[in-house]
């Protein structure tokens, strides 16, 4: 889903242009609009007349401030890496007015539309080295960077919207219970794993970890339990059943706790779809709503293991 048309690079203010060039050390020889993302913020592929191609993000703290903010943010995560993570290494970060702009290596490979076998391997090992190191410090824990994860207790109190809900809130709101102390952890997580948050590159069968300003510590398996919800909310090339029975396969290789947390997931997306509107992104409350329901069939499946004797 496109949530909002992201500006082009050319429509950045010219300084803030230019002083990314000096940055760099480079003249700007070209570029490419990139889509995709939460941000309206322009980001782009940028050819340097130095033979290198880097990535560029900006955003104007005018234009939606929550965006500019995890700029800021993830260019301090990335100074923190240890090298051997799979993300991106930070070239420059730049601000002129109220505009900022990040600039980092080219991540080799492309970003999937739906998840594939292969896709989701990659992705795997990439989270499964990630959170093999020891989260540096500095990075908050994870549950100052997780919100409203009492969605399913919320939609009790409210009242269930349809059957489904009459059916499975409660024991939902049961499982997500004390979520902040389940997910608490001294491991590297990166916290927001999306299909459009990783970079395969096909000729490695390795994958690089995009977007990296809600990176905290937490517990080792939290990003592989995000990353089932997004093959469900994302999709897999050969269909929905497919991809809740990959992801579904790939919870049962994690502690219990990874199903409850996928059941918590889904609480905060179906809260934040009925309570926040957001003037600058008006579909993601589309978006969510669409990850609800495409993801019932597996939290539906996983509330039975949960809740009921086997």
């Amino acid at each position: 889903m496109t949530f909002t048309p992201r500006a082009a690079w050319a429509d950045a203010p010219a300084p803030l242009r230019a002083a990314v060039a000096d940055a760099l050390g480079s003249t700007i020889t070209g570029h490419t609009d990139l889509r995709g993302g939460m941000s309206p913020g322009p980001a782009a592929a940028l050819r340097l007349a130095d033979g290198r191609t880097v990535f560029a993000k900006a955003m104007s703290a005018e234009v939606r401030a929550h965006n500019h903010m995890l700029v800021r943010r993830e260019s301090a995560v990335l100074d923190v890496l240890p090298r051997s993570v799979p993300a991106p290494h930070r070239l420059a970060t730049v601000e002129w007015g109220p505009w900022l702009a990040l600039v980092t290596t080219w991540a080799a490979g492309t970003t999937v539309e739906l998840w594939t076998d292969t896709s989701i391997d990659a992705v795997v090992a990439a989270c499964r080295t990630a959170s093999g190191h020891r989260a540096p410090d500095g990075l908050r824990p994870v549950a100052e960077r997780i919100y409203d994860f009492d969605g399913w207790e919320r939609v009790v109190a409210a009242g269930p919207a349809d059957e489904w809900e009459a059916a499975y809130a409660v024991r939902a709101a049961e499982v997500a219970a004390d979520w902040a102390r389940w997910t608490a952890g001294d491991a590297l997580v990166h916290r927001d794993i999306r299909a459009d948050n990783t970079a395969v590159d096909a000729a490695t069968s390795s994958a690089t970890l995009l977007d990296w300003a809600y990176a905290a510590a937490g517990v080792p398996w939290l990003d592989l339990a995000q990353l089932s919800a997004d093959i469900v909310g994302t999709g897999h090339g050969l269909g929905g059943e497919v991809a809740t029975d990959r992801a579904y396969r790939l919870i049962q290789t994690l502690p219990t706790e990874a199903a409850r947390f996928v059941v918590a997931l889904t609480g905060m997306w179906r809260i934040r779809a009925a309570t926040t509107q957001d003037a600058v992104l008006p579909t993601i409350s589309t978006w969510r709503r669409e990850r609800v329901r495409a993801l019932r069939p597996l939290v539906t499946r996983l509330i039975t293991d949960l809740t009921e004797p086997a």
